[in-house]
């Protein structure tokens, strides 16, 4: 044990010296714009959350929180690989960080292809000039008075860029013929997304091995991850994960100490059977959540005590619970045990 303790010891200590041995550049494209690749990776992970929850194409505010997310990630990611790439010969510091003080995605990628083969099809290109102008003339469009009378410009040119390359046509104005946001719709969004941010972030890879560094590096399990290393750019499968756990959950095989406390010592709420799809979405969706809480709030209403319930119901979420863990077999024979 005190081996292993000194041997740490010594690991972190040369850590620190290594960090310390570092020129300001260095570090800065390390480990600066390695938190800088994480907060561009989450803006990517929210915007793509964001459009897997739209159940249409009809609110503003659907759209602008998707294309908000994605336009800050992608702008950022460019930045970096920007950074990585040009720095070397920068002559004056000054001038080259007000050079990165732009909200145009086409400029930046103009910039990397100077350097890098980025290979991006017309549909890319379209999907960024709408990320572009969104961020530079679309979000703060409402803070005037003018925007009474204008387009939501933001919503109709994502809408446009569907019906365009799927071939369909998008009601967001009927009350029953209002077109869903389906899978096909995800699919797609998921796959342009793909094919701007991965090349990018292969250049950052690429420039980092250039200078020795590892600015690439991300957590393990972070939103970031979801993108850069699973590269996975739709939610598909954390759909798919919540019914193989509803399914696991509602077997016999689940045994652990937290289902048996749930099982054992907390009473179901009377929920509506004929709701349960509803339900099933609140699981998947912080935004369907809402209208089962109110009804959550009705059901507690008629919990004689509600303090307990509570209690019971934080204790159940424990990481560490211990709970019956020992437990007699169908003979009631205890012999087995230690």
């Amino acid at each position: 044990m005190i081996d292993a303790m000194q041997c740490g010891i010594a690991w972190e200590e040369q850590h620190i010296e290594s960090n310390l041995a570092m020129r300001p550049d260095e570090y800065w494209k390390n480990f600066n714009l390695g938190t800088e690749l994480d907060i561009a990776g989450r803006f990517l992970f929210n915007g793509l959350q964001a459009f897997h929850e739209m159940r249409n194409f009809a609110a503003e505010e659907d759209a602008f929180e998707f294309l908000y997310g994605v336009a800050v990630g992608i702008e950022r990611l460019l930045k970096i690989a920007v950074i990585m790439t040009e720095h070397d010969e920068v002559t004056d510091q000054s001038e080259f960080e007000q050079g990165l003080i732009t909200h145009s995605h086409q400029e930046l990628v103009k910039r990397l292809k100077e350097s890098h083969d980025i290979n991006l099809a017309s549909v890319h290109n379209e999907f960024i000039g709408i990320l572009s102008s969104f961020y530079k003339s679309h979000r703060y469009g409402r803070y005037n008075l003018a925007s009474v009378y204008a387009p939501a410009r933001g919503r109709d040119d994502l809408v446009a860029f569907l019906q365009k390359h799927l071939s369909i046509k998008i009601d967001i104005e009927g009350m029953f013929t209002i077109t869903p946001n389906e899978r096909r719709h995800k699919k797609f969004i998921g796959k342009v997304i793909s094919k701007i941010v991965l090349p990018i972030f292969k250049v950052v890879r690429s420039e980092a091995g250039r200078l020795n560094l590892y600015t690439y590096e991300i957590e393990y399990g972070s939103k970031a991850s979801k993108i850069f290393i699973r590269e996975s750019f739709d939610f598909e499968d954390e759909d798919i994960l919540q019914v193989e756990l509803i399914a696991y959950f509602s077997s016999r095989e689940a045994s652990g100490p937290n289902i048996r406390f749930i099982r054992d010592l907390i009473k179901p709420l009377p929920f509506d059977p004929a709701l349960e799809a509803d339900y099933l979405a609140a699981l998947r969706s912080d935004r369907q959540k809402q209208g089962v809480l109110d009804e959550l709030e009705v059901h507690y209403e008629d919990v004689e005590d509600f303090r307990e319930r509570r209690e019971m119901l934080e204790v159940a979420t424990s990481d560490h619970l211990s709970y019956g863990d020992v437990e007699e077999d169908s003979e009631g024979d205890l012999d087995q045990w230690p």
